[in-house]
């Protein structure tokens, strides 16, 4: 059994609004804009909730493998520091990529600024 075809014109597609805000050339994509307070706030409860779940996970395996095995807090121990290197390197790669956006958006000022001044030097000498 075949689905039947739907015309090139139909009507509820061409009233299906965008999803999408507009946009303008020259701004940056969504997930380049790290600006004001509530960033790093969102910044470190990112980096909080990464090293809290992977220390937890770390930890609850290790218990549950000593559970499994009678081996005392070996494991616990165990999956608790591996949790704290795995969440320590989520954590770096996290700061460096938040790093790398406020680099990028300090660059991309810093360019805005300059055009404006060379525009505004240009319009007086004319």
């Amino acid at each position: 059994m075949s689905l039947p075809e739907r015309a090139p014109g139909d009507q509820r597609e061409s009233q299906t609004p965008r999803l999408e805000s507009p946009r303008t050339p020259n701004e940056p994509p969504a997930e380049a804009a790290f600006e004001g307070k509530s960033a790093y706030l969102v910044l470190f409860s990112q980096i909080g909730a990464m090293l809290l779940v992977a220390n937890l996970g770390g930890a609850l395996l290790g218990n549950w493998l000593d559970g499994l095995l009678g081996s005392g807090p070996l494991f616990l121990v165990v999956g608790f520091l591996g949790g704290f290197a795995v969440g320590s390197i989520g954590a770096a790669r996290t700061v460096r990529r938040a790093l790398n956006m406020i680099d990028e958006e300090d660059r991309r000022r810093r360019e805005q600024k300059l055009e404006a001044r060379v525009n505004e030097k240009s319009g007086r000498s004319e």
